[in-house]
């Protein structure tokens, strides 16, 4: 305290001092908070040290903490014994906790506060239990009990700070001198009127995406060559950001008790020139969860006035979306893990659209709802919504969540009516997740169609030579392995699905049918060259009739598809198309007898010919048995989906 601020109080006119001392108190809160942020990092590199510890010179100067010693706070921690730490600067560290708590207390006093004797009592409670830290030494103990932060957990130092912050906002908004913008002032200058009005025009661009969540509250001052400005952010007491503002640099001073908050406050600032200390990725390496709290600065250096007004009022509008924000990831999480809630909630900040309509609206029970009235017999029990629909999918639909409530909440659209949009959403995705199956079946299809024409082909030129042979099984290996790779892509699919057993009956047997044609390539292939087995062209006749089977089964497949947009004549067409499989398969039975009956009166004079010509014939009736089960599964489907 200088001596002028000594001769006033000593005249009784201590309210003359509040703004002085208002901003003595906010330059002792980042004080507190540094000595407590340097005493846990040194604690943290004892433990695991690492090669290049932080130094917070910087940090140091910025607050005040003149003394170089405290630059050597981290890099020299060593452990003693057991919890005890040799910590280089800890005896004075610990010493300026209680000059600093009541430098913070000061304009509480001065301003007859109501806080100020139950905040004086624990202060002196506090004062007299600190720790020496004789010969710079402390225990872990004795610093996580002194950075505790937790309401319901022991007195500390770090819970005293909180309090009087609180208090000392309170105090700062009665007694400003003026309004602007919403912002409560003190004795700022001309030059800092502009950039109070940057920021505040991003608070207030931003605010109403809060819908009337408390909080956003903002003070600015003057403290000497600095412009300080403070918003609380929301309603939990060890969330601050502090902004100081001198020449054309801004340093952001960010506390949080969520590491992932203070990271996701970090990453909105990508691609803005923001340079952050390295404090929360030491912090999440080194210190154990609890009660620590995380103390985050970083820096931007403005190229003129008009880019430090430009970046003052990006900073304003990104603070809503702090309110609330590990609420919103952990109701997120539950559909799409932690780093896809972070993604969603980095996504929808970056858009100006925020997650508090998400939570106003009912957060993970609004998801839910949803799903009980859409996806019922369509998600296993306990699975994730995002192994059912997919990751891209299911960040899609939240996303889109995100979208409606707060564009719908903001349009003054009714509560029901934004439900009912998002249940549509959602059911129109799950219906395409099956048209998306039924799209794999057709290009399945699509495969087994042109192998077996190419069989065909083949058989109507009886082979066309041991190198025309060869060259067909290795395209028909080629495609079967194709197919084999959309096989696993649907089932993968089928296992995501509720009651999807037919159409994973219909994949089986349509993967059996390329099986079957792949076999019936090889062996052609490797029967006698020069003689023929081609029945009276009766193999031919049943080689084109699996291939007009499949194509009545690739059109079933389509129409089915379409079901879901709920057109009926798309039911019948794939009904008409599943019955003409099952004709199909009734004729190839016939054309079967008819290549058998041809191939015995046949002259054969090398028996391999009879027994080839036979297992074809075989090989080509079977394939259509295949796809007459496929197509009957598939009915089964169609016939539930109109039933629903």
């Amino acid at each position: 305290m200088t001596e002028k601020t000594q001769i006033v109080r000593l005249l009784g006119e201590g309210s003359l001092l509040l703004p002085t001392l208002l901003a003595d108190a906010l330059a002792a809160n980042d004080r507190l908070k540094l000595r407590l942020t340097l005493l846990q990092e040194a604690c943290a590199q004892a433990r695991h040290p690492v090669h290049a510890p932080p130094t917070f010179t910087v940090e140091r100067q910025a607050a005040g903490l003149a003394d170089p010693q405290f630059d050597a706070t981290v890099s020299g921690a060593r452990v003693l014994s057991g919890d005890r730490f040799l910590i280089p600067g800890a005896r004075d560290l610990v010493a300026g906790l209680s000059v600093d708590l009541k430098t913070m207390l000061a304009p509480l006093e001065a301003g007859g506060a109501e806080s100020y004797p139950a905040l004086g009592k624990r202060l002196a409670t506090l004062a007299a239990a600190l720790p020496a830290a004789a010969h710079d030494e402390l225990t872990q103990t004795e610093i996580q009990s002194m950075a505790a932060a937790r309401h319901d957990g022991p007195e500390s130092v770090h819970r005293l700070v909180m309090d009087a912050h609180k208090a000392i906002n309170a105090l700062a908004a009665e007694s400003a001198l003026e309004t602007i913008d919403g912002a409560r002032v003190h004795h700022v200058e001309p030059a800092d009127r502009p950039r109070i009005q940057a920021f505040m025009a991003g608070v207030n661009r931003t605010a109403g995406l809060a819908f009337g969540h408390p909080g956003l509250g903002t003070l600015a001052t003057r403290s000497g060559a600095r412009l300080v400005i403070q918003n609380d952010i929301g309603q939990t007491d060890a969330h601050v950001l502090v902004i100081h503002v001198e020449a054309g640099t801004t340093t952001v001073t960010y506390t949080d008790i969520h590491r992932p908050r203070a990271r996701f406050f970090m990453s909105m600032f990508e691609g803005r020139e923001v340079a952050w200390n390295a404090l929360t990725e030491r912090q999440a390496e080194g210190l154990e969860g609890g009660d620590a709290f995380y103390l985050v600065v970083g820096r931007h250096t403005a190229g003129d006035e008009a880019a430090l007004l430009r970046f003052l009022e990006f900073l304003g509008s990104r603070i809503v979306f702090l309110i609330d924000w590990n609420k919103a990831r952990k109701a997120l999480q539950v559909f799409v893990g932690k780093q896809g809630a972070v993604d969603i909630l980095r996504w929808s900040s970056a858009h100006d659209l925020g997650h508090r309509g998400f939570l106003e609206l009912g957060g993970a029970d609004l998801v839910f709802e949803a799903i009980r009235r859409t996806g019922a017999g369509r998600i296993p029990y306990g699975a994730r919504l995002d192994t059912v629909l997919g990751a891209h999918e299911c960040t899609t639909f939240l996303r889109h969540v995100l979208r409606q409530t707060s564009e719908g909440l903001r349009a003054g659209r009714s509560i029901r009516l934004i439900r009912d949009e998002i249940q549509a959403e959602l059911a129109e995705l799950f219906d395409t997740a099956e048209a998306a199956l039924l799209a794999l079946f057709v290009r399945h299809l699509g495969i087994a169609r042109t192998l077996a024409s190419t069989i065909a082909e083949s058989l109507a030129a009886d082979g066309g030579g041991a190198a025309a042979r060869e060259r067909l099984v290795l395209r028909a290996k080629q495609m079967e392995e194709k197919a084999d790779r959309l096989t696993v892509q649907a089932r993968e699919m089928c296992a995501r699905m509720q009651n999807a057993d037919a159409l994973r009956r219909a994949l089986d047997e349509i993967e059996n049918c390329t099986d079957t044609l792949d076999e019936c390539a090889f062996l052609w292939s490797i029967g006698p060259v020069g003689g023929s087995v081609s029945g009276g062209g009766v193999l031919v006749d049943l080689a084109d009739i699996v291939v007009e089977s499949i194509s009545h089964m690739v059109r079933a497949a389509e129409a089915a598809s379409r079901l879901p947009q709920g057109n009926r004549l798309d039911a019948a067409a794939s009904l008409q198309a599943i019955d003409a499989v099952t004709l199909a398969e009734r004729r190839a039975d016939t054309a079967e007898r008819e290549a058998l009956r041809a191939l015995m009166r046949l002259p054969a004079p090398d028996s391999r010919l009879l027994v080839l010509g036979i297992e074809l014939a075989r090989m080509l009736e079977t394939a259509t048995d295949h796809l007459a089960h496929a197509a009957f599964s598939l009915r089964e489907r169609v016939l539930q989906e109109l039933s629903t």
